[in-house]
């Protein structure tokens, strides 16, 4: 991947060797998760309770590009992009292609003859015009499936090849037709739908820490995902990390919800060294100041390509404070439901 992030390029290898030197030196020596693997667990745990863990092991220097998926550092907020602008592309993108790719095999070989049998239907028809000239006796239905079939420039079409087999094919070949039929019509729903829903789906916001006022914030389709650092839940995934917010719901009034960032920006799977390494940008962050993660006044990346291809982006709700300090009134909940919880 090549993309500009503070105006250093992202994706350049000398760039990237930088960056696996200087992290180099605070690789883990002692896993967070010694019982068991950090993929399997199921229960979120307060994020909170690593700031002793990672600060007596990790130490970060501040640079002019923190790099991973942060994109926005300033005197009061960082931003990390969420996962799904490029999981949008590499899972979703694929799926679609290959559904219309099915969809245009079955029209192809269902619903169009091949050359064989456009050439098996004009022998058929040729040889019935030599039996006439011979006199030969012939019965027409034993032709007229391959004349339907072919029209009369004889090179048939779809409506054609369709009507001789619902109207002179055999009860196997009408049978296969209408069950290709139906498979097609839920091919092509199914390929047009999420071809809408790729364009139209808006581009997910990004997850705000507020260093002033000690909270982390996104949103989604209108509703703030929002709680105060200290009851911030996280979880750790092969794909990457969770953070688990506090939101709105609407049979339970207020549950818990998580939001995944891919550390690496990368699609394929994290280490925990990984997730280690942005938790302690975040930390830095929130206890120091952006001088602890930068050391410029202001840092703020340019997308990269698959966070551009959207038409619609999804809005900070208008009413954002209000839904956040409701939030905020009863986050001190958030830890007690996600603890006991499994995902």
């Amino acid at each position: 991947m090549t993309s500009k992030i503070g105006w250093v390029e992202y994706g350049n290898k000398a760039a990237d060797n930088d960056w696996n030197e200087r992290w180099a030196d605070t690789l883990m020596i002692e896993s967070r998760n010694k019982n068991k693997p950090f993929r399997s667990i199921r229960h979120s745990k307060r994020f909170i309770e690593l700031r002793e863990w990672i600060n007596d092991r990790v130490t970060l220097d501040a640079y002019d590009n923190p790099r991973n998926t942060i994109t926005l550092v300033d005197d009061t907020t960082l931003a990390i992009s969420s996962s799904f602008h490029k999981a949008r592309f590499f899972y979703l993108a694929p799926w679609i292609l290959g559904v219309w790719l099915f969809l245009f095999y079955i029209c192809s070989t269902s619903f169009w003859p091949s050359d064989g049998e456009i050439e098996y239907a004009n022998y058929r028809l040729e040889l019935k015009k030599e039996r006439i000239e011979r006199g030969i006796k012939i019965d027409k239905n034993d032709f007229i499936y391959h004349e339907s079939m072919l029209g009369n420039d004889g090179k048939s079409s779809l409506l054609e090849y369709i009507n001789a087999i619902r109207n002179y094919g055999t009860e196997g070949s009408k049978k296969w037709l209408y069950i290709d039929m139906i498979l097609a019509l839920i091919l092509l729903v199914l390929s047009v739908g999420s071809t809408i829903l790729f364009l139209r789906f808006p581009r997910v916001a990004d997850i705000y820490f507020d260093r002033r006022r000690q909270v982390v914030y996104t949103w989604s389709f209108g509703k703030v995902l929002a709680c105060h650092f200290e009851n911030l839940g996280y979880r750790e995934v092969s794909l990457g990390l969770y953070f688990v917010f506090y939101a709105k719901h609407k049979k339970k009034q207020y549950w818990f919800k998580d939001c995944m960032v891919q550390p690496t920006g990368r699609i394929h799977f994290n280490s925990e060294d990984d997730n280690t390494e942005l938790m302690a940008i975040i930390f830095n962050f929130m206890d120091k100041g952006k001088s602890a993660v930068i050391t410029g006044d202001r840092f703020e990346c340019e997308p990269d390509k698959y966070y551009r291809y959207y038409l619609r982006v999804d809005e900070k709700p208008e009413n954002f404070e209000q839904q956040l300090a409701e939030l905020l009134k009863r986050d001190h909940e958030l830890p007690e439901l996600y603890t006991k919880h499994l995902f």
